[in-house]
């Protein structure tokens, strides 16, 4: 029951279909916004303008536009590096790489990629960039404090997709004119695996509970999203949802993959436990690229007919349709001040929507707070002990503590997760040192319990 309650929580009034209570408001950018990434740190928003050569910088708690910076002709993607508090903006047409200070906002480094970068992925565990580009066809690793190219990797074909798997810690790159994907060890930098899927590979996306990997394609007749085995790097499922499944967003709660086929004005859901399709859904256009809020129970789907959509991942339905500015295509969310931005290409703005924007009346009949936002944590994270003890024989045994209906503060087996659904420490009652981790973005959950977001500096 708890766990049904919070996740109406985090829907709000939305099951009306009523996206009035979600959307905010819309923000201008510049020609052809592309991409998104969110700086936890100084809470911003940055916005990747291809047409502009330049980036948006918007601010999380205010919705203000507090500047653009100059970086590169056609700024295709933004990437956020939490070691030095940097930002990494790819700029196709100019062929390099802008470093983008997290505290000033200014350019501090460019430099040259030697190839024309379409998309990257960032690898903290030795903090490079893995940069996917054409013209010619490689994979370039910068070094993310120094800013370098420590080395690039030949490819025989165009890449179109990257993601990264951090429980082997290798990077997958989609090239479509062979089919393949191409596995590549981020120790050695190395291509150690190539595995043939279905035709036509464009965009990838990695399932952290079942360490698999799901290809989207660019075929719009033979629509195959391929599911890759990343221990045996081997193909163990092939499936159709529709047509031209040109994009895939992982869920982590549910262990789901939202594929938009954009052909087919819908969206399918596989299940990442059993490789089948559990739902097709209609959609109002064509859907472009999504986005998880995981602490919420709440997906996002950008829809090309100026929609973004909002799914329950317990139900794999829509909640609410809420409208935003032309052509929408790629969306980020906001943990800190719990918001949802969306790229809108054909109107040069960015729309922000509340990922949460309502409240609900439960079973007791008094209506709920709005949802507490993030937990900024330096150094040690303090979960609270709850004082309503298990039943003899539930659980653990008498004495072990429970959680109070809205307390995140202790449950049994509390975990830290990042913000890919990997598990990175468990948590215990009192204090608990997280000096060691990575400064982010990360998620309080367990067995009983809710989920808490905790920005570490």
């Amino acid at each position: 029951m708890k766990h049904r309650m919070l996740m109406l929580f985090g829907l709000g009034l939305l099951v009306s279909g009523s996206g009035a209570q979600w959307f905010e408001t819309t923000v201008p950018a510049d020609s052809w916004p592309f991409a998104l990434c969110h700086n936890p740190q100084d809470d911003y928003v940055y916005c990747a303008n291809w047409g502009g050569g330049n980036v948006t910088v918007i601010d999380g708690a205010t919705n203000v536009v507090v500047t653009t910076v100059t970086t590169g002709a056609q700024a295709r993607a933004v990437i956020y590096g939490p070691t030095n508090n940097k930002v990494f903006c790819l700029n196709e047409e100019a062929r390099n790489l802008s470093v983008i200070d997290g505290a000033t906002n200014a350019v501090v480094a460019t430099e040259s990629l030697a190839t024309r970068p379409w998309d990257g992925v960032r690898c903290p565990v030795n903090d490079r960039l893995y940069v996917i580009g054409r013209n010619p066809n490689r994979v370039v690793v910068v070094n993310c404090q120094t800013y370098a190219v420590e080395t690039s990797i030949t490819l025989a074909q165009g890449p179109y997709g990257i993601c990264y798997d951090s429980t082997d810690n290798r990077v997958y790159v989609a090239t479509r004119a062979d089919s393949s994907v191409h596995v590549l060890d981020c120790v050695a930098n190395s291509i150690i695996a190539t595995v043939k899927v279905g035709p036509a590979p464009n965009r990838l996306c990695w399932n952290s509970r079942e360490n698999r990997v799901y290809t989207a394609t660019a075929e719009p007749l033979d629509s195959t999203v391929s599911v890759i085995d990343c221990a045996s790097n081997t193909v163990v499922a092939s499936l159709k949802p529709g047509r031209y499944p040109h994009r895939v967003t992982y869920d982590p709660v549910r262990s789901r993959v939202y594929v938009s086929c954009f052909s087919d004005n819908r969206v399918a859901v596989i299940d990442g436990a059993t490789n089948g399709l559990v739902a097709t859904v209609p959609v109002p256009g064509s859907p472009e690229g999504g986005c998880a809020a995981p602490d919420l129970g709440c997906l996002f789907v950008a829809v090309l007919s100026d929609t973004v959509l909002a799914f329950d991942v317990a139900t794999a339905a829509i909640a609410a349709r809420v409208g935003v500015g032309r052509g929408p295509t790629s969306l980020v969310y906001n943990p800190t001040d719990n918001r949802v931005y969306t790229t809108d290409f054909y109107g040069a703005t960015v729309s922000i929507l509340r990922a949460s924007g309502g409240v609900v009346e439960p079973e007791g009949g008094t209506a709920m707070a709005r949802r507490r936002g993030a937990t900024l944590v330096r150094g040690v994270l303090h979960l609270r002990p709850s004082p309503f003890p298990l039943p003899e024989g539930e659980g653990r045994g008498a004495g072990h503590v429970r959680n109070p209906p809205g307390d995140f503060g202790s449950c049994p087996k509390p975990e830290l997760i990042d913000a890919s659904g990997r598990k990175v420490t468990e948590l215990r009652p009192g204090p608990n040192d997280v000096r060691h981790l990575a400064p982010g973005v990360y998620l309080i959950c367990g067995e009983d319990s809710g989920r808490r977001v905790v920005v570490v500096e």
